[in-house]
């Protein structure tokens, strides 16, 4: 599910995230993945949230990037909208990959760990 929040009054990322992950809990689900990325100031209240968010299951694996090296509360960063892409790319063909019949061949199946690009943010700040 792909889904960009355009902000309204009194409104943030942060808070759709928390009421986004709260309706899941309620009806039992909870996430495995999380990838938010933003690029501007109306996606730190998000990342925010994401950072300081106790009740995300242990097992999730959780990726907040921010577009650009400056100082950010996303844990990852992309260099530019085209690594953004690229990242994209590379997680769909992971997702491909695994949706493959168990007997077809497979030569090259791409996982989150293949998708380099991605850089902790805490390297740069």
């Amino acid at each position: 599910m792909y889904m960009y929040i355009n902000l309204l009054q009194d409104v943030s990322k942060g808070l759709v995230f928390q009421s986004l992950l709260a309706s899941m809990q309620s009806k039992g689900k909870s996430p495995d993945f999380v990838l938010c990325i933003g690029d501007d100031r109306s996606d730190e209240d998000m990342f925010e949230s994401i950072a300081s968010n106790n009740s995300l299951p242990d097992k999730a694996e959780v990726f907040a990037c921010t577009v650009g090296q400056k100082p950010s509360m996303a844990k990852y960063y992309l260099d530019d909208p085209a690594e953004v892409v690229k990242m994209l790319q590379g997680l769909s063909a992971a997702s491909t990959a695994m949706q493959l019949p168990p007997k077809a061949p497979v030569h090259q199946v791409a996982s989150v760990e293949d998708l380099s690009i991605v850089k902790n943010h805490a390297s740069f700040v």
